[in-house]
């Protein structure tokens, strides 16, 4: 993530100097990498949880009856 932090970091300084076609470019790319970084962060979430339960309650194992 550091690598990212910093190439935000930048490609802001650019857009503060460019003018407003490039800050409004910049948020709107900006805004596409947070929702894709937060996709992610959510799958890797629901990975983990799926990992740590049995596998008879994962999906499309067989069902084990209740009693």
């Amino acid at each position: 993530m550091g690598f990212l932090q910093d190439l935000a970091g930048r490609v802001e300084e650019v857009a503060v100097s460019g003018g407003k076609f490039a800050d409004a470019f910049v948020r709107t790319a900006g805004a596409a990498v947070a929702g894709a970084l937060v996709f992610v962060e959510k799958e890797i979430g629901y990975a983990q949880r799926a990992a740590k339960r049995p596998k008879a309650e994962r999906r499309g194992d067989k069902q084990v009856p209740h009693k």
